[in-house]
């Protein structure tokens, strides 16, 4: 076994300083999911109205650029036309 020599296979328990940096890295990571978590859920009401508007943009656009192609069919049809 590679770790009889010693009481555990994993390395040497880590400083104070170390562990207290480690929660403390551990504590913002927890907080700044929480704070995303609170704007999640705080702008999931503004979010539906915000995908209709953005549903209804894509449909103009959509139909604009039907035209547009239309357009330039007819205009190159006519230039092959000659």
């Amino acid at each position: 076994m590679a770790c009889e020599a010693r009481a555990s296979c994993y390395p040497g328990a880590m400083t104070d300083q170390a562990l207290n940096a480690a929660v403390a890295r551990l504590e913002r990571a927890v907080e700044h999911i929480e704070r995303a978590t609170r704007t999640r859920e705080n702008a999931s009401g503004g979010l539906a109205e915000s995908y209709a508007l953005l549903e209804e943009r894509h449909m103009m656009l959509r139909d604009r650029v039907q035209e547009t192609i239309g357009r330039l069919d007819t205009l190159i049809a006519g230039e092959s036309g000659r």
